[in-house]
This record gives C-alpha cells, sequence and structure tokens, in this order.
C-alpha cells in the first residue's frame, strides 16, 4: 500500500497549469519595471481615437441618464434638504387626494430622452404613424392573400368534384341506355320482330345527350370521310357493287340528311335538362335506375325487387 499512496502523491506534471502571472511591483527586477515604466508612458502618451473618445462619452452619458435619483453631493440635492426635502419624499406642498384620485407627485426627477438625429421634434411620432400605417396595409394584403387562395383552393376542389361528378353522370346514362337496349333486344326476340332503330326525340331525356352525342360524333367522321373520299373520286360516280352502307355514307341517300336535321332541330325537353346542375342530374338518373330497373348505381348491382334488399341507401355517402 505504501508505494500506491506515495505514487497517488506524486504531482503529475503533464496536467500542471502554470499561470502567468505579473511580477509584483515590490518584488519586481529593475529590468520588469523599466519596461512596465515604458508600457505604461507609451499608453499615456498615445492620443484616443474619435471613436474611443465617443464611446467614453455615451457610456458616461448613458450612467447619468440612468440614473435618476440625485446624488447626495450634488448642489440641488443640498438646496432641496435645506428646504426640508427628504429622500424618497414626493416634490410640492402635500395634500389630500380626493375620493378615487392617486398622488400624482413625481418622487424622482423626470428622466431625459437624448436625440441622437438631427430631425424634428414631431419627426418621430410622424415616422411611427407612418409604419403603423404601412404594417395595417400589409396585414391587409396578407389576408387578402389568404382569402384568395382559400377561395382558389375551394374553387379547384368545387371544380374537381364537377368534374367527376360529370363522368358519374355519363355512366349513368350508358347503364340506362344498356338496360334500355336490353329490355327492348328482349320484346323484338319474343315478337319475333327485328331491331328498331329508334328516333332522337323518342329516347328518354335522361340520357338523350348521350345519344346525341354519339350521332354528333359520327356525323363528324362521316364528313370529314366524305372530305377525303372527295379529292379521289368524282361526286357523280355510281358504283352498283357498292354497299348500302357506304351509300349512306356518301350521303346518297335520304336517311343522311334525316339524321343530320335531327341532330340540329331544337330540343327545349333536352335543353331544360342540360340546364340542370351536375349533381341534380346524377340524382334524377339514379332514382331513375332505382324505380325502373331496381338497379344501385352505387352498388353495380341489379337487384330483383323495388326494396332493393341489401343496399346501404340512395347516395354516395351512404356506400362509403
Amino acid at each position: 500500500m505504501a508505494p500506491e499512496s506515495a505514487a497517488d502523491d506524486e504531482d503529475d506534471y503533464m496536467n500542471m497549469s502554470f499561470e502567468d502571472t505579473a511580477p509584483d511591483k515590490k518584488n519586481e527586477t529593475l529590468t520588469q519595471k523599466k519596461r512596465r515604466l515604458a508600457r505604461e508612458a507609451e499608453q499615456k502618451a498615445r492620443p484616443k481615437s474619435k471613436a474611443e473618445l465617443a464611446e467614453e462619452e455615451r457610456k458616461k452619458r448613458d450612467g447619468a441618464l440612468n440614473k435618476n435619483a440625485l446624488d447626495t453631493n450634488n448642489k440641488g440635492y443640498k438646496m432641496m434638504t435645506a428646504l426640508g426635502y427628504k429622500a424618497g419624499s414626493a416634490l410640492g406642498a402635500a395634500r389630500e387626494p380626493a375620493d378615487g384620485e392617486k398622488d400624482t407627485r413625481l418622487l424622482e426627477p423626470i428622466g431625459l430622452d437624448m436625440k441622437d438625429s438631427r430631425s424634428g421634434i414631431g419627426a418621430d411620432a410622424e415616422k411611427k404613424r407612418k409604419f403603423r400605417e404601412e404594417v395595417e396595409a400589409q396585414q391587409q394584403v396578407d389576408k387578402k392573400r389568404k382569402v384568395e387562395a382559400g377561395d382558389f383552393r375551394e374553387r379547384q376542389q368545387k371544380e374537381r368534384e364537377e368534374k367527376r361528378m360529370e363522368g358519374q353522370v355519363w355512366g349513368a346514362m350508358k347503364v340506362c341506355e344498356r338496360l334500355e337496349e336490353e329490355e327492348e333486344a328482349e320484346v323484338d326476340a319474343a315478337r319475333g320482330t327485328p331491331k328498331r332503330t329508334k328516333p332522337l326525340q323518342c329516347v328518354n331525356v335522361l340520357w338523350r345527350s348521350l345519344v346525341k352525342q354519339r350521332a354528333i360524333n359520327e356525323r363528324d367522321r362521316r364528313m370529314r370521310y366524305d372530305l377525303h373520299q372527295s379529292l379521289s373520286r368524282r361526286a357523280d360516280y355510281n358504283d352498283p357493287e357498292e354497299e348500302s352502307e357506304d351509300q349512306i355514307s356518301f350521303a346518297k341517300k335520304a336517311d343522311t340528311e334525316e339524321v343530320d336535321i335531327a341532330l340540329d332541330n331544337g330540343d327545349e325537353e333536352l335543353d331544360q335538362f342540360e340546364a340542370l346542375e351536375v349533381s341534380e342530374k346524377l340524382a334524377n338518373l339514379v332514382a331513375y335506375l332505382r324505380e325502373r330497373w331496381y338497379y344501385c348505381f352505387w352498388c353495380k348491382y341489379r337487384y330483383s325487387d323495388k326494396e332493393l334488399e341489401g343496399c346501404p341507401g340512395a347516395t354516395e355517402e351512404a356506400h362509403d
């Protein structure tokens, strides 16, 4: 144990720190004294710069301004003391305050507010007023931007929702048309009659837009085809082996004119349906599918009776 204790008592010279302390004036050598006096003389002889003088003046001024209490060595304080003033008491004659009033006499001298600029007395108030107006104007602009951004997002969301519902409307129209064609095909098969082409005015107004748009697209396609063919063949050329469908496409039969006239005629009933909101169109189509064919557009299923047992409801939200 003795060697270990001796090792612990040894100084750790690797971790020791040596402070560079200035020598005491009494114990300093002649050379150190000469160097110290030379440094002090150099510091006293060096003139202070304008920045240093301004900094010292600012510190003195701030110290005096922050000190509101009068110094006991102040001449004014001595004069006030001779007249009966006591430290911590207010100036002026004492009087009894009325009910609800407070003693407004000052306990300390009024502090000074130094002006660093060369502007007039009311310039600071004018600057504050202008700054306040600029801040209020900027707040109004920011508020308007937030409102416009919110309106833009709402408008974008509404447009996306309407576009999605328009797709659902066209889908419901196709379902109505398909179910109608299947029902008519069953009736024609039972009667043994061929498939009939229904005039546009006889199509249900709920999906008449679909049939009309399809006919318009077909007419435009046929017109482009006719224009292309007119560049390569004479109009009065008649091919005896030409099929009847080709004759119709080349506008050599009256059926083409009848279809075009039907598309160009006004349809007041269809115009009224097209004027409805997209949501109202979809609601009418969904209700018609449920009442006419017991078909739920949201379930994509045709039920056996009008009760539609198992269907959550007539709205899309009920099927979420």
